[in-house]
């Protein structure tokens, strides 16, 4: 399973189409927020709502995946039951790429498409997750340069 996850692209369209054009081959496409644009100039991502988002997303959208669901939410913070219960939780808002693995969660934030805070021009995220294992790639969005490769499960 393929998934490019994006967050705070900020009203830019035309950053999604791009990746869209560069990555036709997804099974998900998924978006942590403050897109800045309705579900349908965003399809085929899926998107939760952001801070700054004034369309009618859901807060959380949760995902089956071969290992285990995948929780996406815009904002940082995930309560004690979601983490429980999901083995990849997502999110955006902070305008920075990260991940870590604790207690064998993996938690995740693509970065910003748009206003990055992270010395970058921005970054995306590519998970391939198959049945015993699972990747990520993080890009920067101008250079294409990968910034981090990681086998994270």
């Amino acid at each position: 399973m393929k998934i490019l996850l994006v967050s705070d692209s900020h009203g830019d369209e035309r950053v999604l189409k791009d990746l869209l054009k560069a990555y036709p081959q997804m099974d998900y496409y998924l978006h942590a927020g403050d897109s800045g644009l309705d579900r349908d100039t965003l399809y085929p991502f899926e998107s939760v709502k952001g801070n700054t988002d004034y369309y009618p997303f859901d807060n959380l959208l949760r995902i089956y995946t071969p290992l285990g669901y995948l929780l996406i939410k815009h904002k940082p913070g995930f309560t004690s039951e979601q983490i429980k219960n999901n083995k990849f939780l997502v999110n955006g808002h902070t305008h920075q790429y990260s991940f870590y693995v604790e207690q064998n969660k993996v938690f995740l934030n693509p970065g910003s498409l748009t206003l990055p805070r992270d010395k970058t021009n921005g970054t995306f995220m590519i998970m391939n997750i198959e049945i015993e294992k699972a990747s990520i790639i993080i890009y920067d969005i101008e250079t294409k340069n990968v910034l981090i490769n990681e086998q994270i499960v």
